[in-house]
């Protein structure tokens, strides 16, 4: 059995990575067996939109994504908090601000349209390349 990792996905029927990260109000967490590429679906993690009222992006004051200049931190923050202990989330859509919010956490965001399992045998796939280049 090889190292295991956590990918969290966007999805609104279960089936294919087809959500925005902002819009998103749920995740589904699966954990990959990086050297068979097994994976299994671990848990549906519920989260706040990051973003709503079609202000994703807006930049108000400094900050993005209907913040007030005033608040600590914004939505897409709060969502990147909540997935703090997964190493990929896959998304339809995503902007800078939650790829910033994401990499504080060392979280890496991928914008990819595919069925669930293809898109985690392509993150596997990846990974494993980048960890035999590492030898």
């Amino acid at each position: 059995m090889g190292e295991k990792y956590k990918v969290a996905v966007a999805s609104s029927d279960g089936k294919t990575v087809d959500s925005h990260f902002g819009h998103a109000q749920s995740f589904l967490i699966f954990e990959v067996d990086e050297e068979s590429g097994s994976f299994e679906d671990v848990e549906e993690r519920a989260v706040t939109a990051g973003c709503s009222g079609g202000d994703c992006g807006v930049i108000r004051g400094s900050l993005s994504c209907g913040n007030s200049p005033h608040e600590d931190a914004s939505p897409l923050d709060a969502v990147a908090a909540s997935l703090k202990d997964v190493d990929y989330v896959l998304v339809a859509k995503i902007g800078p601000h939650a790829i910033k919010a994401l990499a504080q956490f060392d979280v890496t965001a991928y914008d990819i349209v595919l069925p669930i399992d293809e898109a985690i045998n392509k993150i596997n796939e990846f990974r494993k390349k980048i960890n035999a280049r590492k030898l």
